[in-house]
């Protein structure tokens, strides 16, 4: 008996040894070292570092290649004087003939335009000129058009038209010349012509340049609520007229 007790006992030292050395073992391992990245990876993060510090740079050079640039402030209609109020400043990288720079501006001032101009384009020397619209042989003159006798959509300033007097039972109607639209005031409920105060209807004052010798029967058209007008082209420009 006691020779079995004590061989247990040895068995049993031999087993807790045998723990406590795979116990310290375990312990001792060092950690796995990391896992190295694929080298595709690696490359694709070096190249967009690089791609974006050449955009970066790309975008500093064009900032600085930008210049001050006169543009218009409001809507300039054709055959207007342009006045220091209409001109305002902003800077573009652009490289366009006749776009005209800051330094410009008092050459620009004083001009009149050939074309309109919408508020911020940018403004060409080329659709400028020393001239105003009343040249020799022009004249302004202001029409009261009756609702349905102008184009449904109405008339801006640079619409070249053709002015029309209506005929009546004794008298044939007749095409009194082409004009330019220089001036458009937004129709009122006025009535169907001058003298006249029908409720149905709007009346849109319109300043056209026509002939000095269309002068007095356009007039007399418009006065006697006999006049309508066919547009011919949309924003064209008072350039030979």
């Amino acid at each position: 008996m006691s020779s079995t007790a004590g061989t247990e006992s040895v068995d049993r030292q031999r087993q807790r040894a045998q723990r406590t050395a795979g116990g310290a073992g375990a312990s001792s391992r060092l950690p796995a070292a990391p896992k190295r990245r694929r080298p595709a990876v690696a490359a694709l993060a070096a190249l967009l570092v690089v791609g974006g510090a050449l955009i970066a740079g790309l975008l500093a050079v064009r900032m600085d290649e930008r210049q001050s640039y006169l543009q218009v402030s409001r809507d300039i209609a054709a055959g207007e004087r342009i006045e220091v109020s209409d001109l305002t400043v902003t800077r573009v990288a652009a490289d366009v003939p006749g776009l005209m720079e800051e330094s410009q501006a008092r050459v620009a001032i004083g001009k009149y335009m050939k074309v309109a101009f919408s508020k911020g384009q940018l403004l060409d020397s080329r659709m400028l000129t020393d001239n105003g619209p009343l040249q020799d042989g022009k004249a302004a003159v202001g029409i009261a058009l009756a609702e349905g006798r102008y184009p449904a959509g109405g008339l801006t300033p640079g619409d070249q038209v053709r002015l029309l007097r209506i005929g009546a039972v004794s008298t044939p109607g007749a095409v009194l010349g082409d004009a330019v639209v220089l001036d458009v005031k937004s129709p009122t409920d006025k009535g169907s012509g001058l003298g006249s105060k029908s409720s149905s209807s709007e009346t849109q004052t319109v300043t056209v340049l026509v002939d000095q010798v269309s002068v007095s029967a356009v007039a007399d058209a418009s006065g006697n609520n006999k006049i309508a007008v066919a547009l011919l082209k949309s924003g064209t420009s008072l350039k030979g007229r």
